[in-house]
């Protein structure tokens, strides 16, 4: 073979190598629910939205604020905020993005009703468009969080078209981003499939390294577990805590840890008796061994917290110690309530909201039986939860299992997105409404420009969720990716699985 014939062969391999087609399995517990953006803080089904649409600002993998849409901002004056926008976006049906597409998107956010992320966006009275390539939010007072709201759940820019009523049945059936991943295909219960937007603006000009991802529901752990060794998936999330060092030891297979911005609540319906009397929903928590459940049911992975707001949060309070482990405290504040013969209490789920959720309720009810709090428990699939969360119908004296995450990472992006009256927790607790000290603590903190002062006005707030107990807290979270040894990746404290941050391992 002569030198020239050597020369081409290379060359095709070198070819055929470059254009090697990677592609990824990302295996989760649950379905999506929607494809909408604004329909859904589910943090399984978020991880959709993160991949196929981009926001103004955008979290990078150390959690930084960073451009995104945007690549520049600045006040006018202390109220009013102007972005300019990337030039030579364009979403993926080939459509230019405009200042017309952010502000629709981001008007349909101010709506009540029209999204389930209202409350998030509730501070901004108005966007207008200066220009096409320009815009101005203007905030009912000053807003101290403005940078970081226009790149949380919710904030995600669609094309002005799909954000009418009639639009937003399309974007169910296909979603149009300007995200590194386009939408392929969605075959409900067996595979959502994205490919690599080749047009993608890109962060830093870096283009998506893998060319194909396949998310694949597998709600049962065993299966989920058997994927990950087969390589089958190359990412499971919710991985139960006992088969963690078999993955870990696996010849080709890895655990991923990292604390995460999560924690693990459940919802009350305080609204009657005897849930709206505060020592019923004291003794919850007296009557369950919280470091009990983190050691058997999740391996020491989580860490107890009380008033509401995680470590990883400005707001957080140190000060505040989770209840003590207390069945005869428990039996005793019922008691003093009125109900020395117990209460009735239901439990409610989604299967797959997260890792041992069933297992958890079981541990809750066995716990409480012992005080005298008596639970039915409910599981239902994730779409049934998230209509239960987006049209706030846990029923009077129920509570729903959930892991709410900060989008802000700060107290009003976790505890106030929640209790606002028009967020999830709402109504259920009169300290949300207009005219209590907690619902007007977290507004004062919502408008001020001055740190201290807003530490000062959330350490109140949160001395309040410690002591009233709207909600059941549990522990903060710490996330388990169980991941092949074909993919690496860094794991990010918010949960996201962001495909444009990943890279095949050569």
């Amino acid at each position: 073979m002569n030198l020239f014939s050597i020369v081409v062969m290379l060359v095709v391999t070198l070819a055929s190598t470059a254009h090697a087609q990677v592609q990824i399995t990302i295996s989760q517990p649950a379905e999506a629910t929607t494809m909408d953006p604004g329909r859904s803080t589910q943090v399984l089904t978020v991880n959709y939205f993160y991949n196929l649409y981009d926001a103004l600002t955008r979290w990078d993998n150390s959690l930084r604020l960073q451009p995104g849409l945007a690549t520049s901002w600045k006040n006018v004056n202390e109220t009013t905020w102007e972005f300019t926008l990337r030039q030579g976006v364009r979403f993926h049906d080939g459509a230019p993005l405009t200042a017309e597409d952010v502000k629709a998107t981001l008007e349909r956010n101010l709506q009540p009703g029209k999204t389930v992320v209202q409350p998030g966006f509730a501070t901004i009275e108005a966007v207008q468009v200066v220009n096409p390539t320009t815009i101005r939010i203007v905030t009912k007072k000053p807003d101290p969080l403005l940078l970081v709201r226009v790149a949380q759940m919710g904030a995600q820019i669609l094309p002005a078209r799909l954000t009418t009523d009639e639009g937003v049945k399309e974007l169910t059936r296909k979603p149009i981003g300007t995200g590194a991943y386009r939408f392929v295909e969605w075959v409900k219960d067996e595979r959502l499939v994205m490919e690599a937007n080749r047009d993608w603006w890109g962060w830093e000009g870096r283009a998506p390294a893998i060319d194909r991802v396949i998310w694949k529901p597998i709600p049962e752990d065993f299966p989920r577990i058997v994927a990950l060794e087969k390589g089958e998936a190359d990412i499971i999330t919710n991985v139960p805590p006992d088969r963690i060092k078999g993955i870990a030891d696996g010849r080709a297979t890895q655990i991923l840890t990292v604390p995460s911005s999560r924690i693990v609540t459940l919802s009350i319906n305080s609204t009657q008796p005897p849930l709206s009397d505060k020592r019923a929903r004291q003794a919850l928590h007296y009557a369950l061994d919280i470091g009990s459940i983190i050691k058997n049911l999740y391996a020491g992975q989580g860490k107890p917290f009380s008033g509401g707001v995680a470590d990883t949060d400005f707001g957080y309070n140190a000060a505040l110690k989770p209840y003590p482990f207390d069945p005869a405290k428990a039996k005793q504040l019922l008691v003093e309530a009125g109900r020395p013969n117990g209460i009735d209490v239901s439990l409610h789920a989604g299967s797959g909201t997260m890792v041992n959720d069933k297992f958890l309720l079981e541990a809750i009810a066995d716990m409480w039986a012992k005080s005298g709090i008596r639970a039915r428990i409910d599981m239902m699939e994730m779409g049934a939860r998230q209509r239960m969360l987006n049209e706030r119908t846990v029923p009077a004296n129920g509570l729903l299992l959930g892991n709410p995450q900060s989008t802000l990472l700060d107290a009003d992006g976790s505890l106030w997105r929640l209790w606002h009256p028009n967020g999830f927790n709402g109504k259920y607790w009169v300290g949300s409404q207009p005219g209590q000290r907690f619902h007007d603590l977290m507004e004062q903190a919502r408008y001020s420009l001055d740190p201290a002062r807003r530490r000062a006005l959330y350490t109140e707030a949160t001395q309040i969720i410690h002591d009233e107990k709207p909600w059941l807290e549990l522990f903060q979270e710490v996330i388990v990716y169980g991941v092949t040894r074909r993919v690496a990746f860094k794991p990010r404290a918010d949960y996201r699985l962001i495909v444009a941050e990943m890279a095949p391992n050569r």
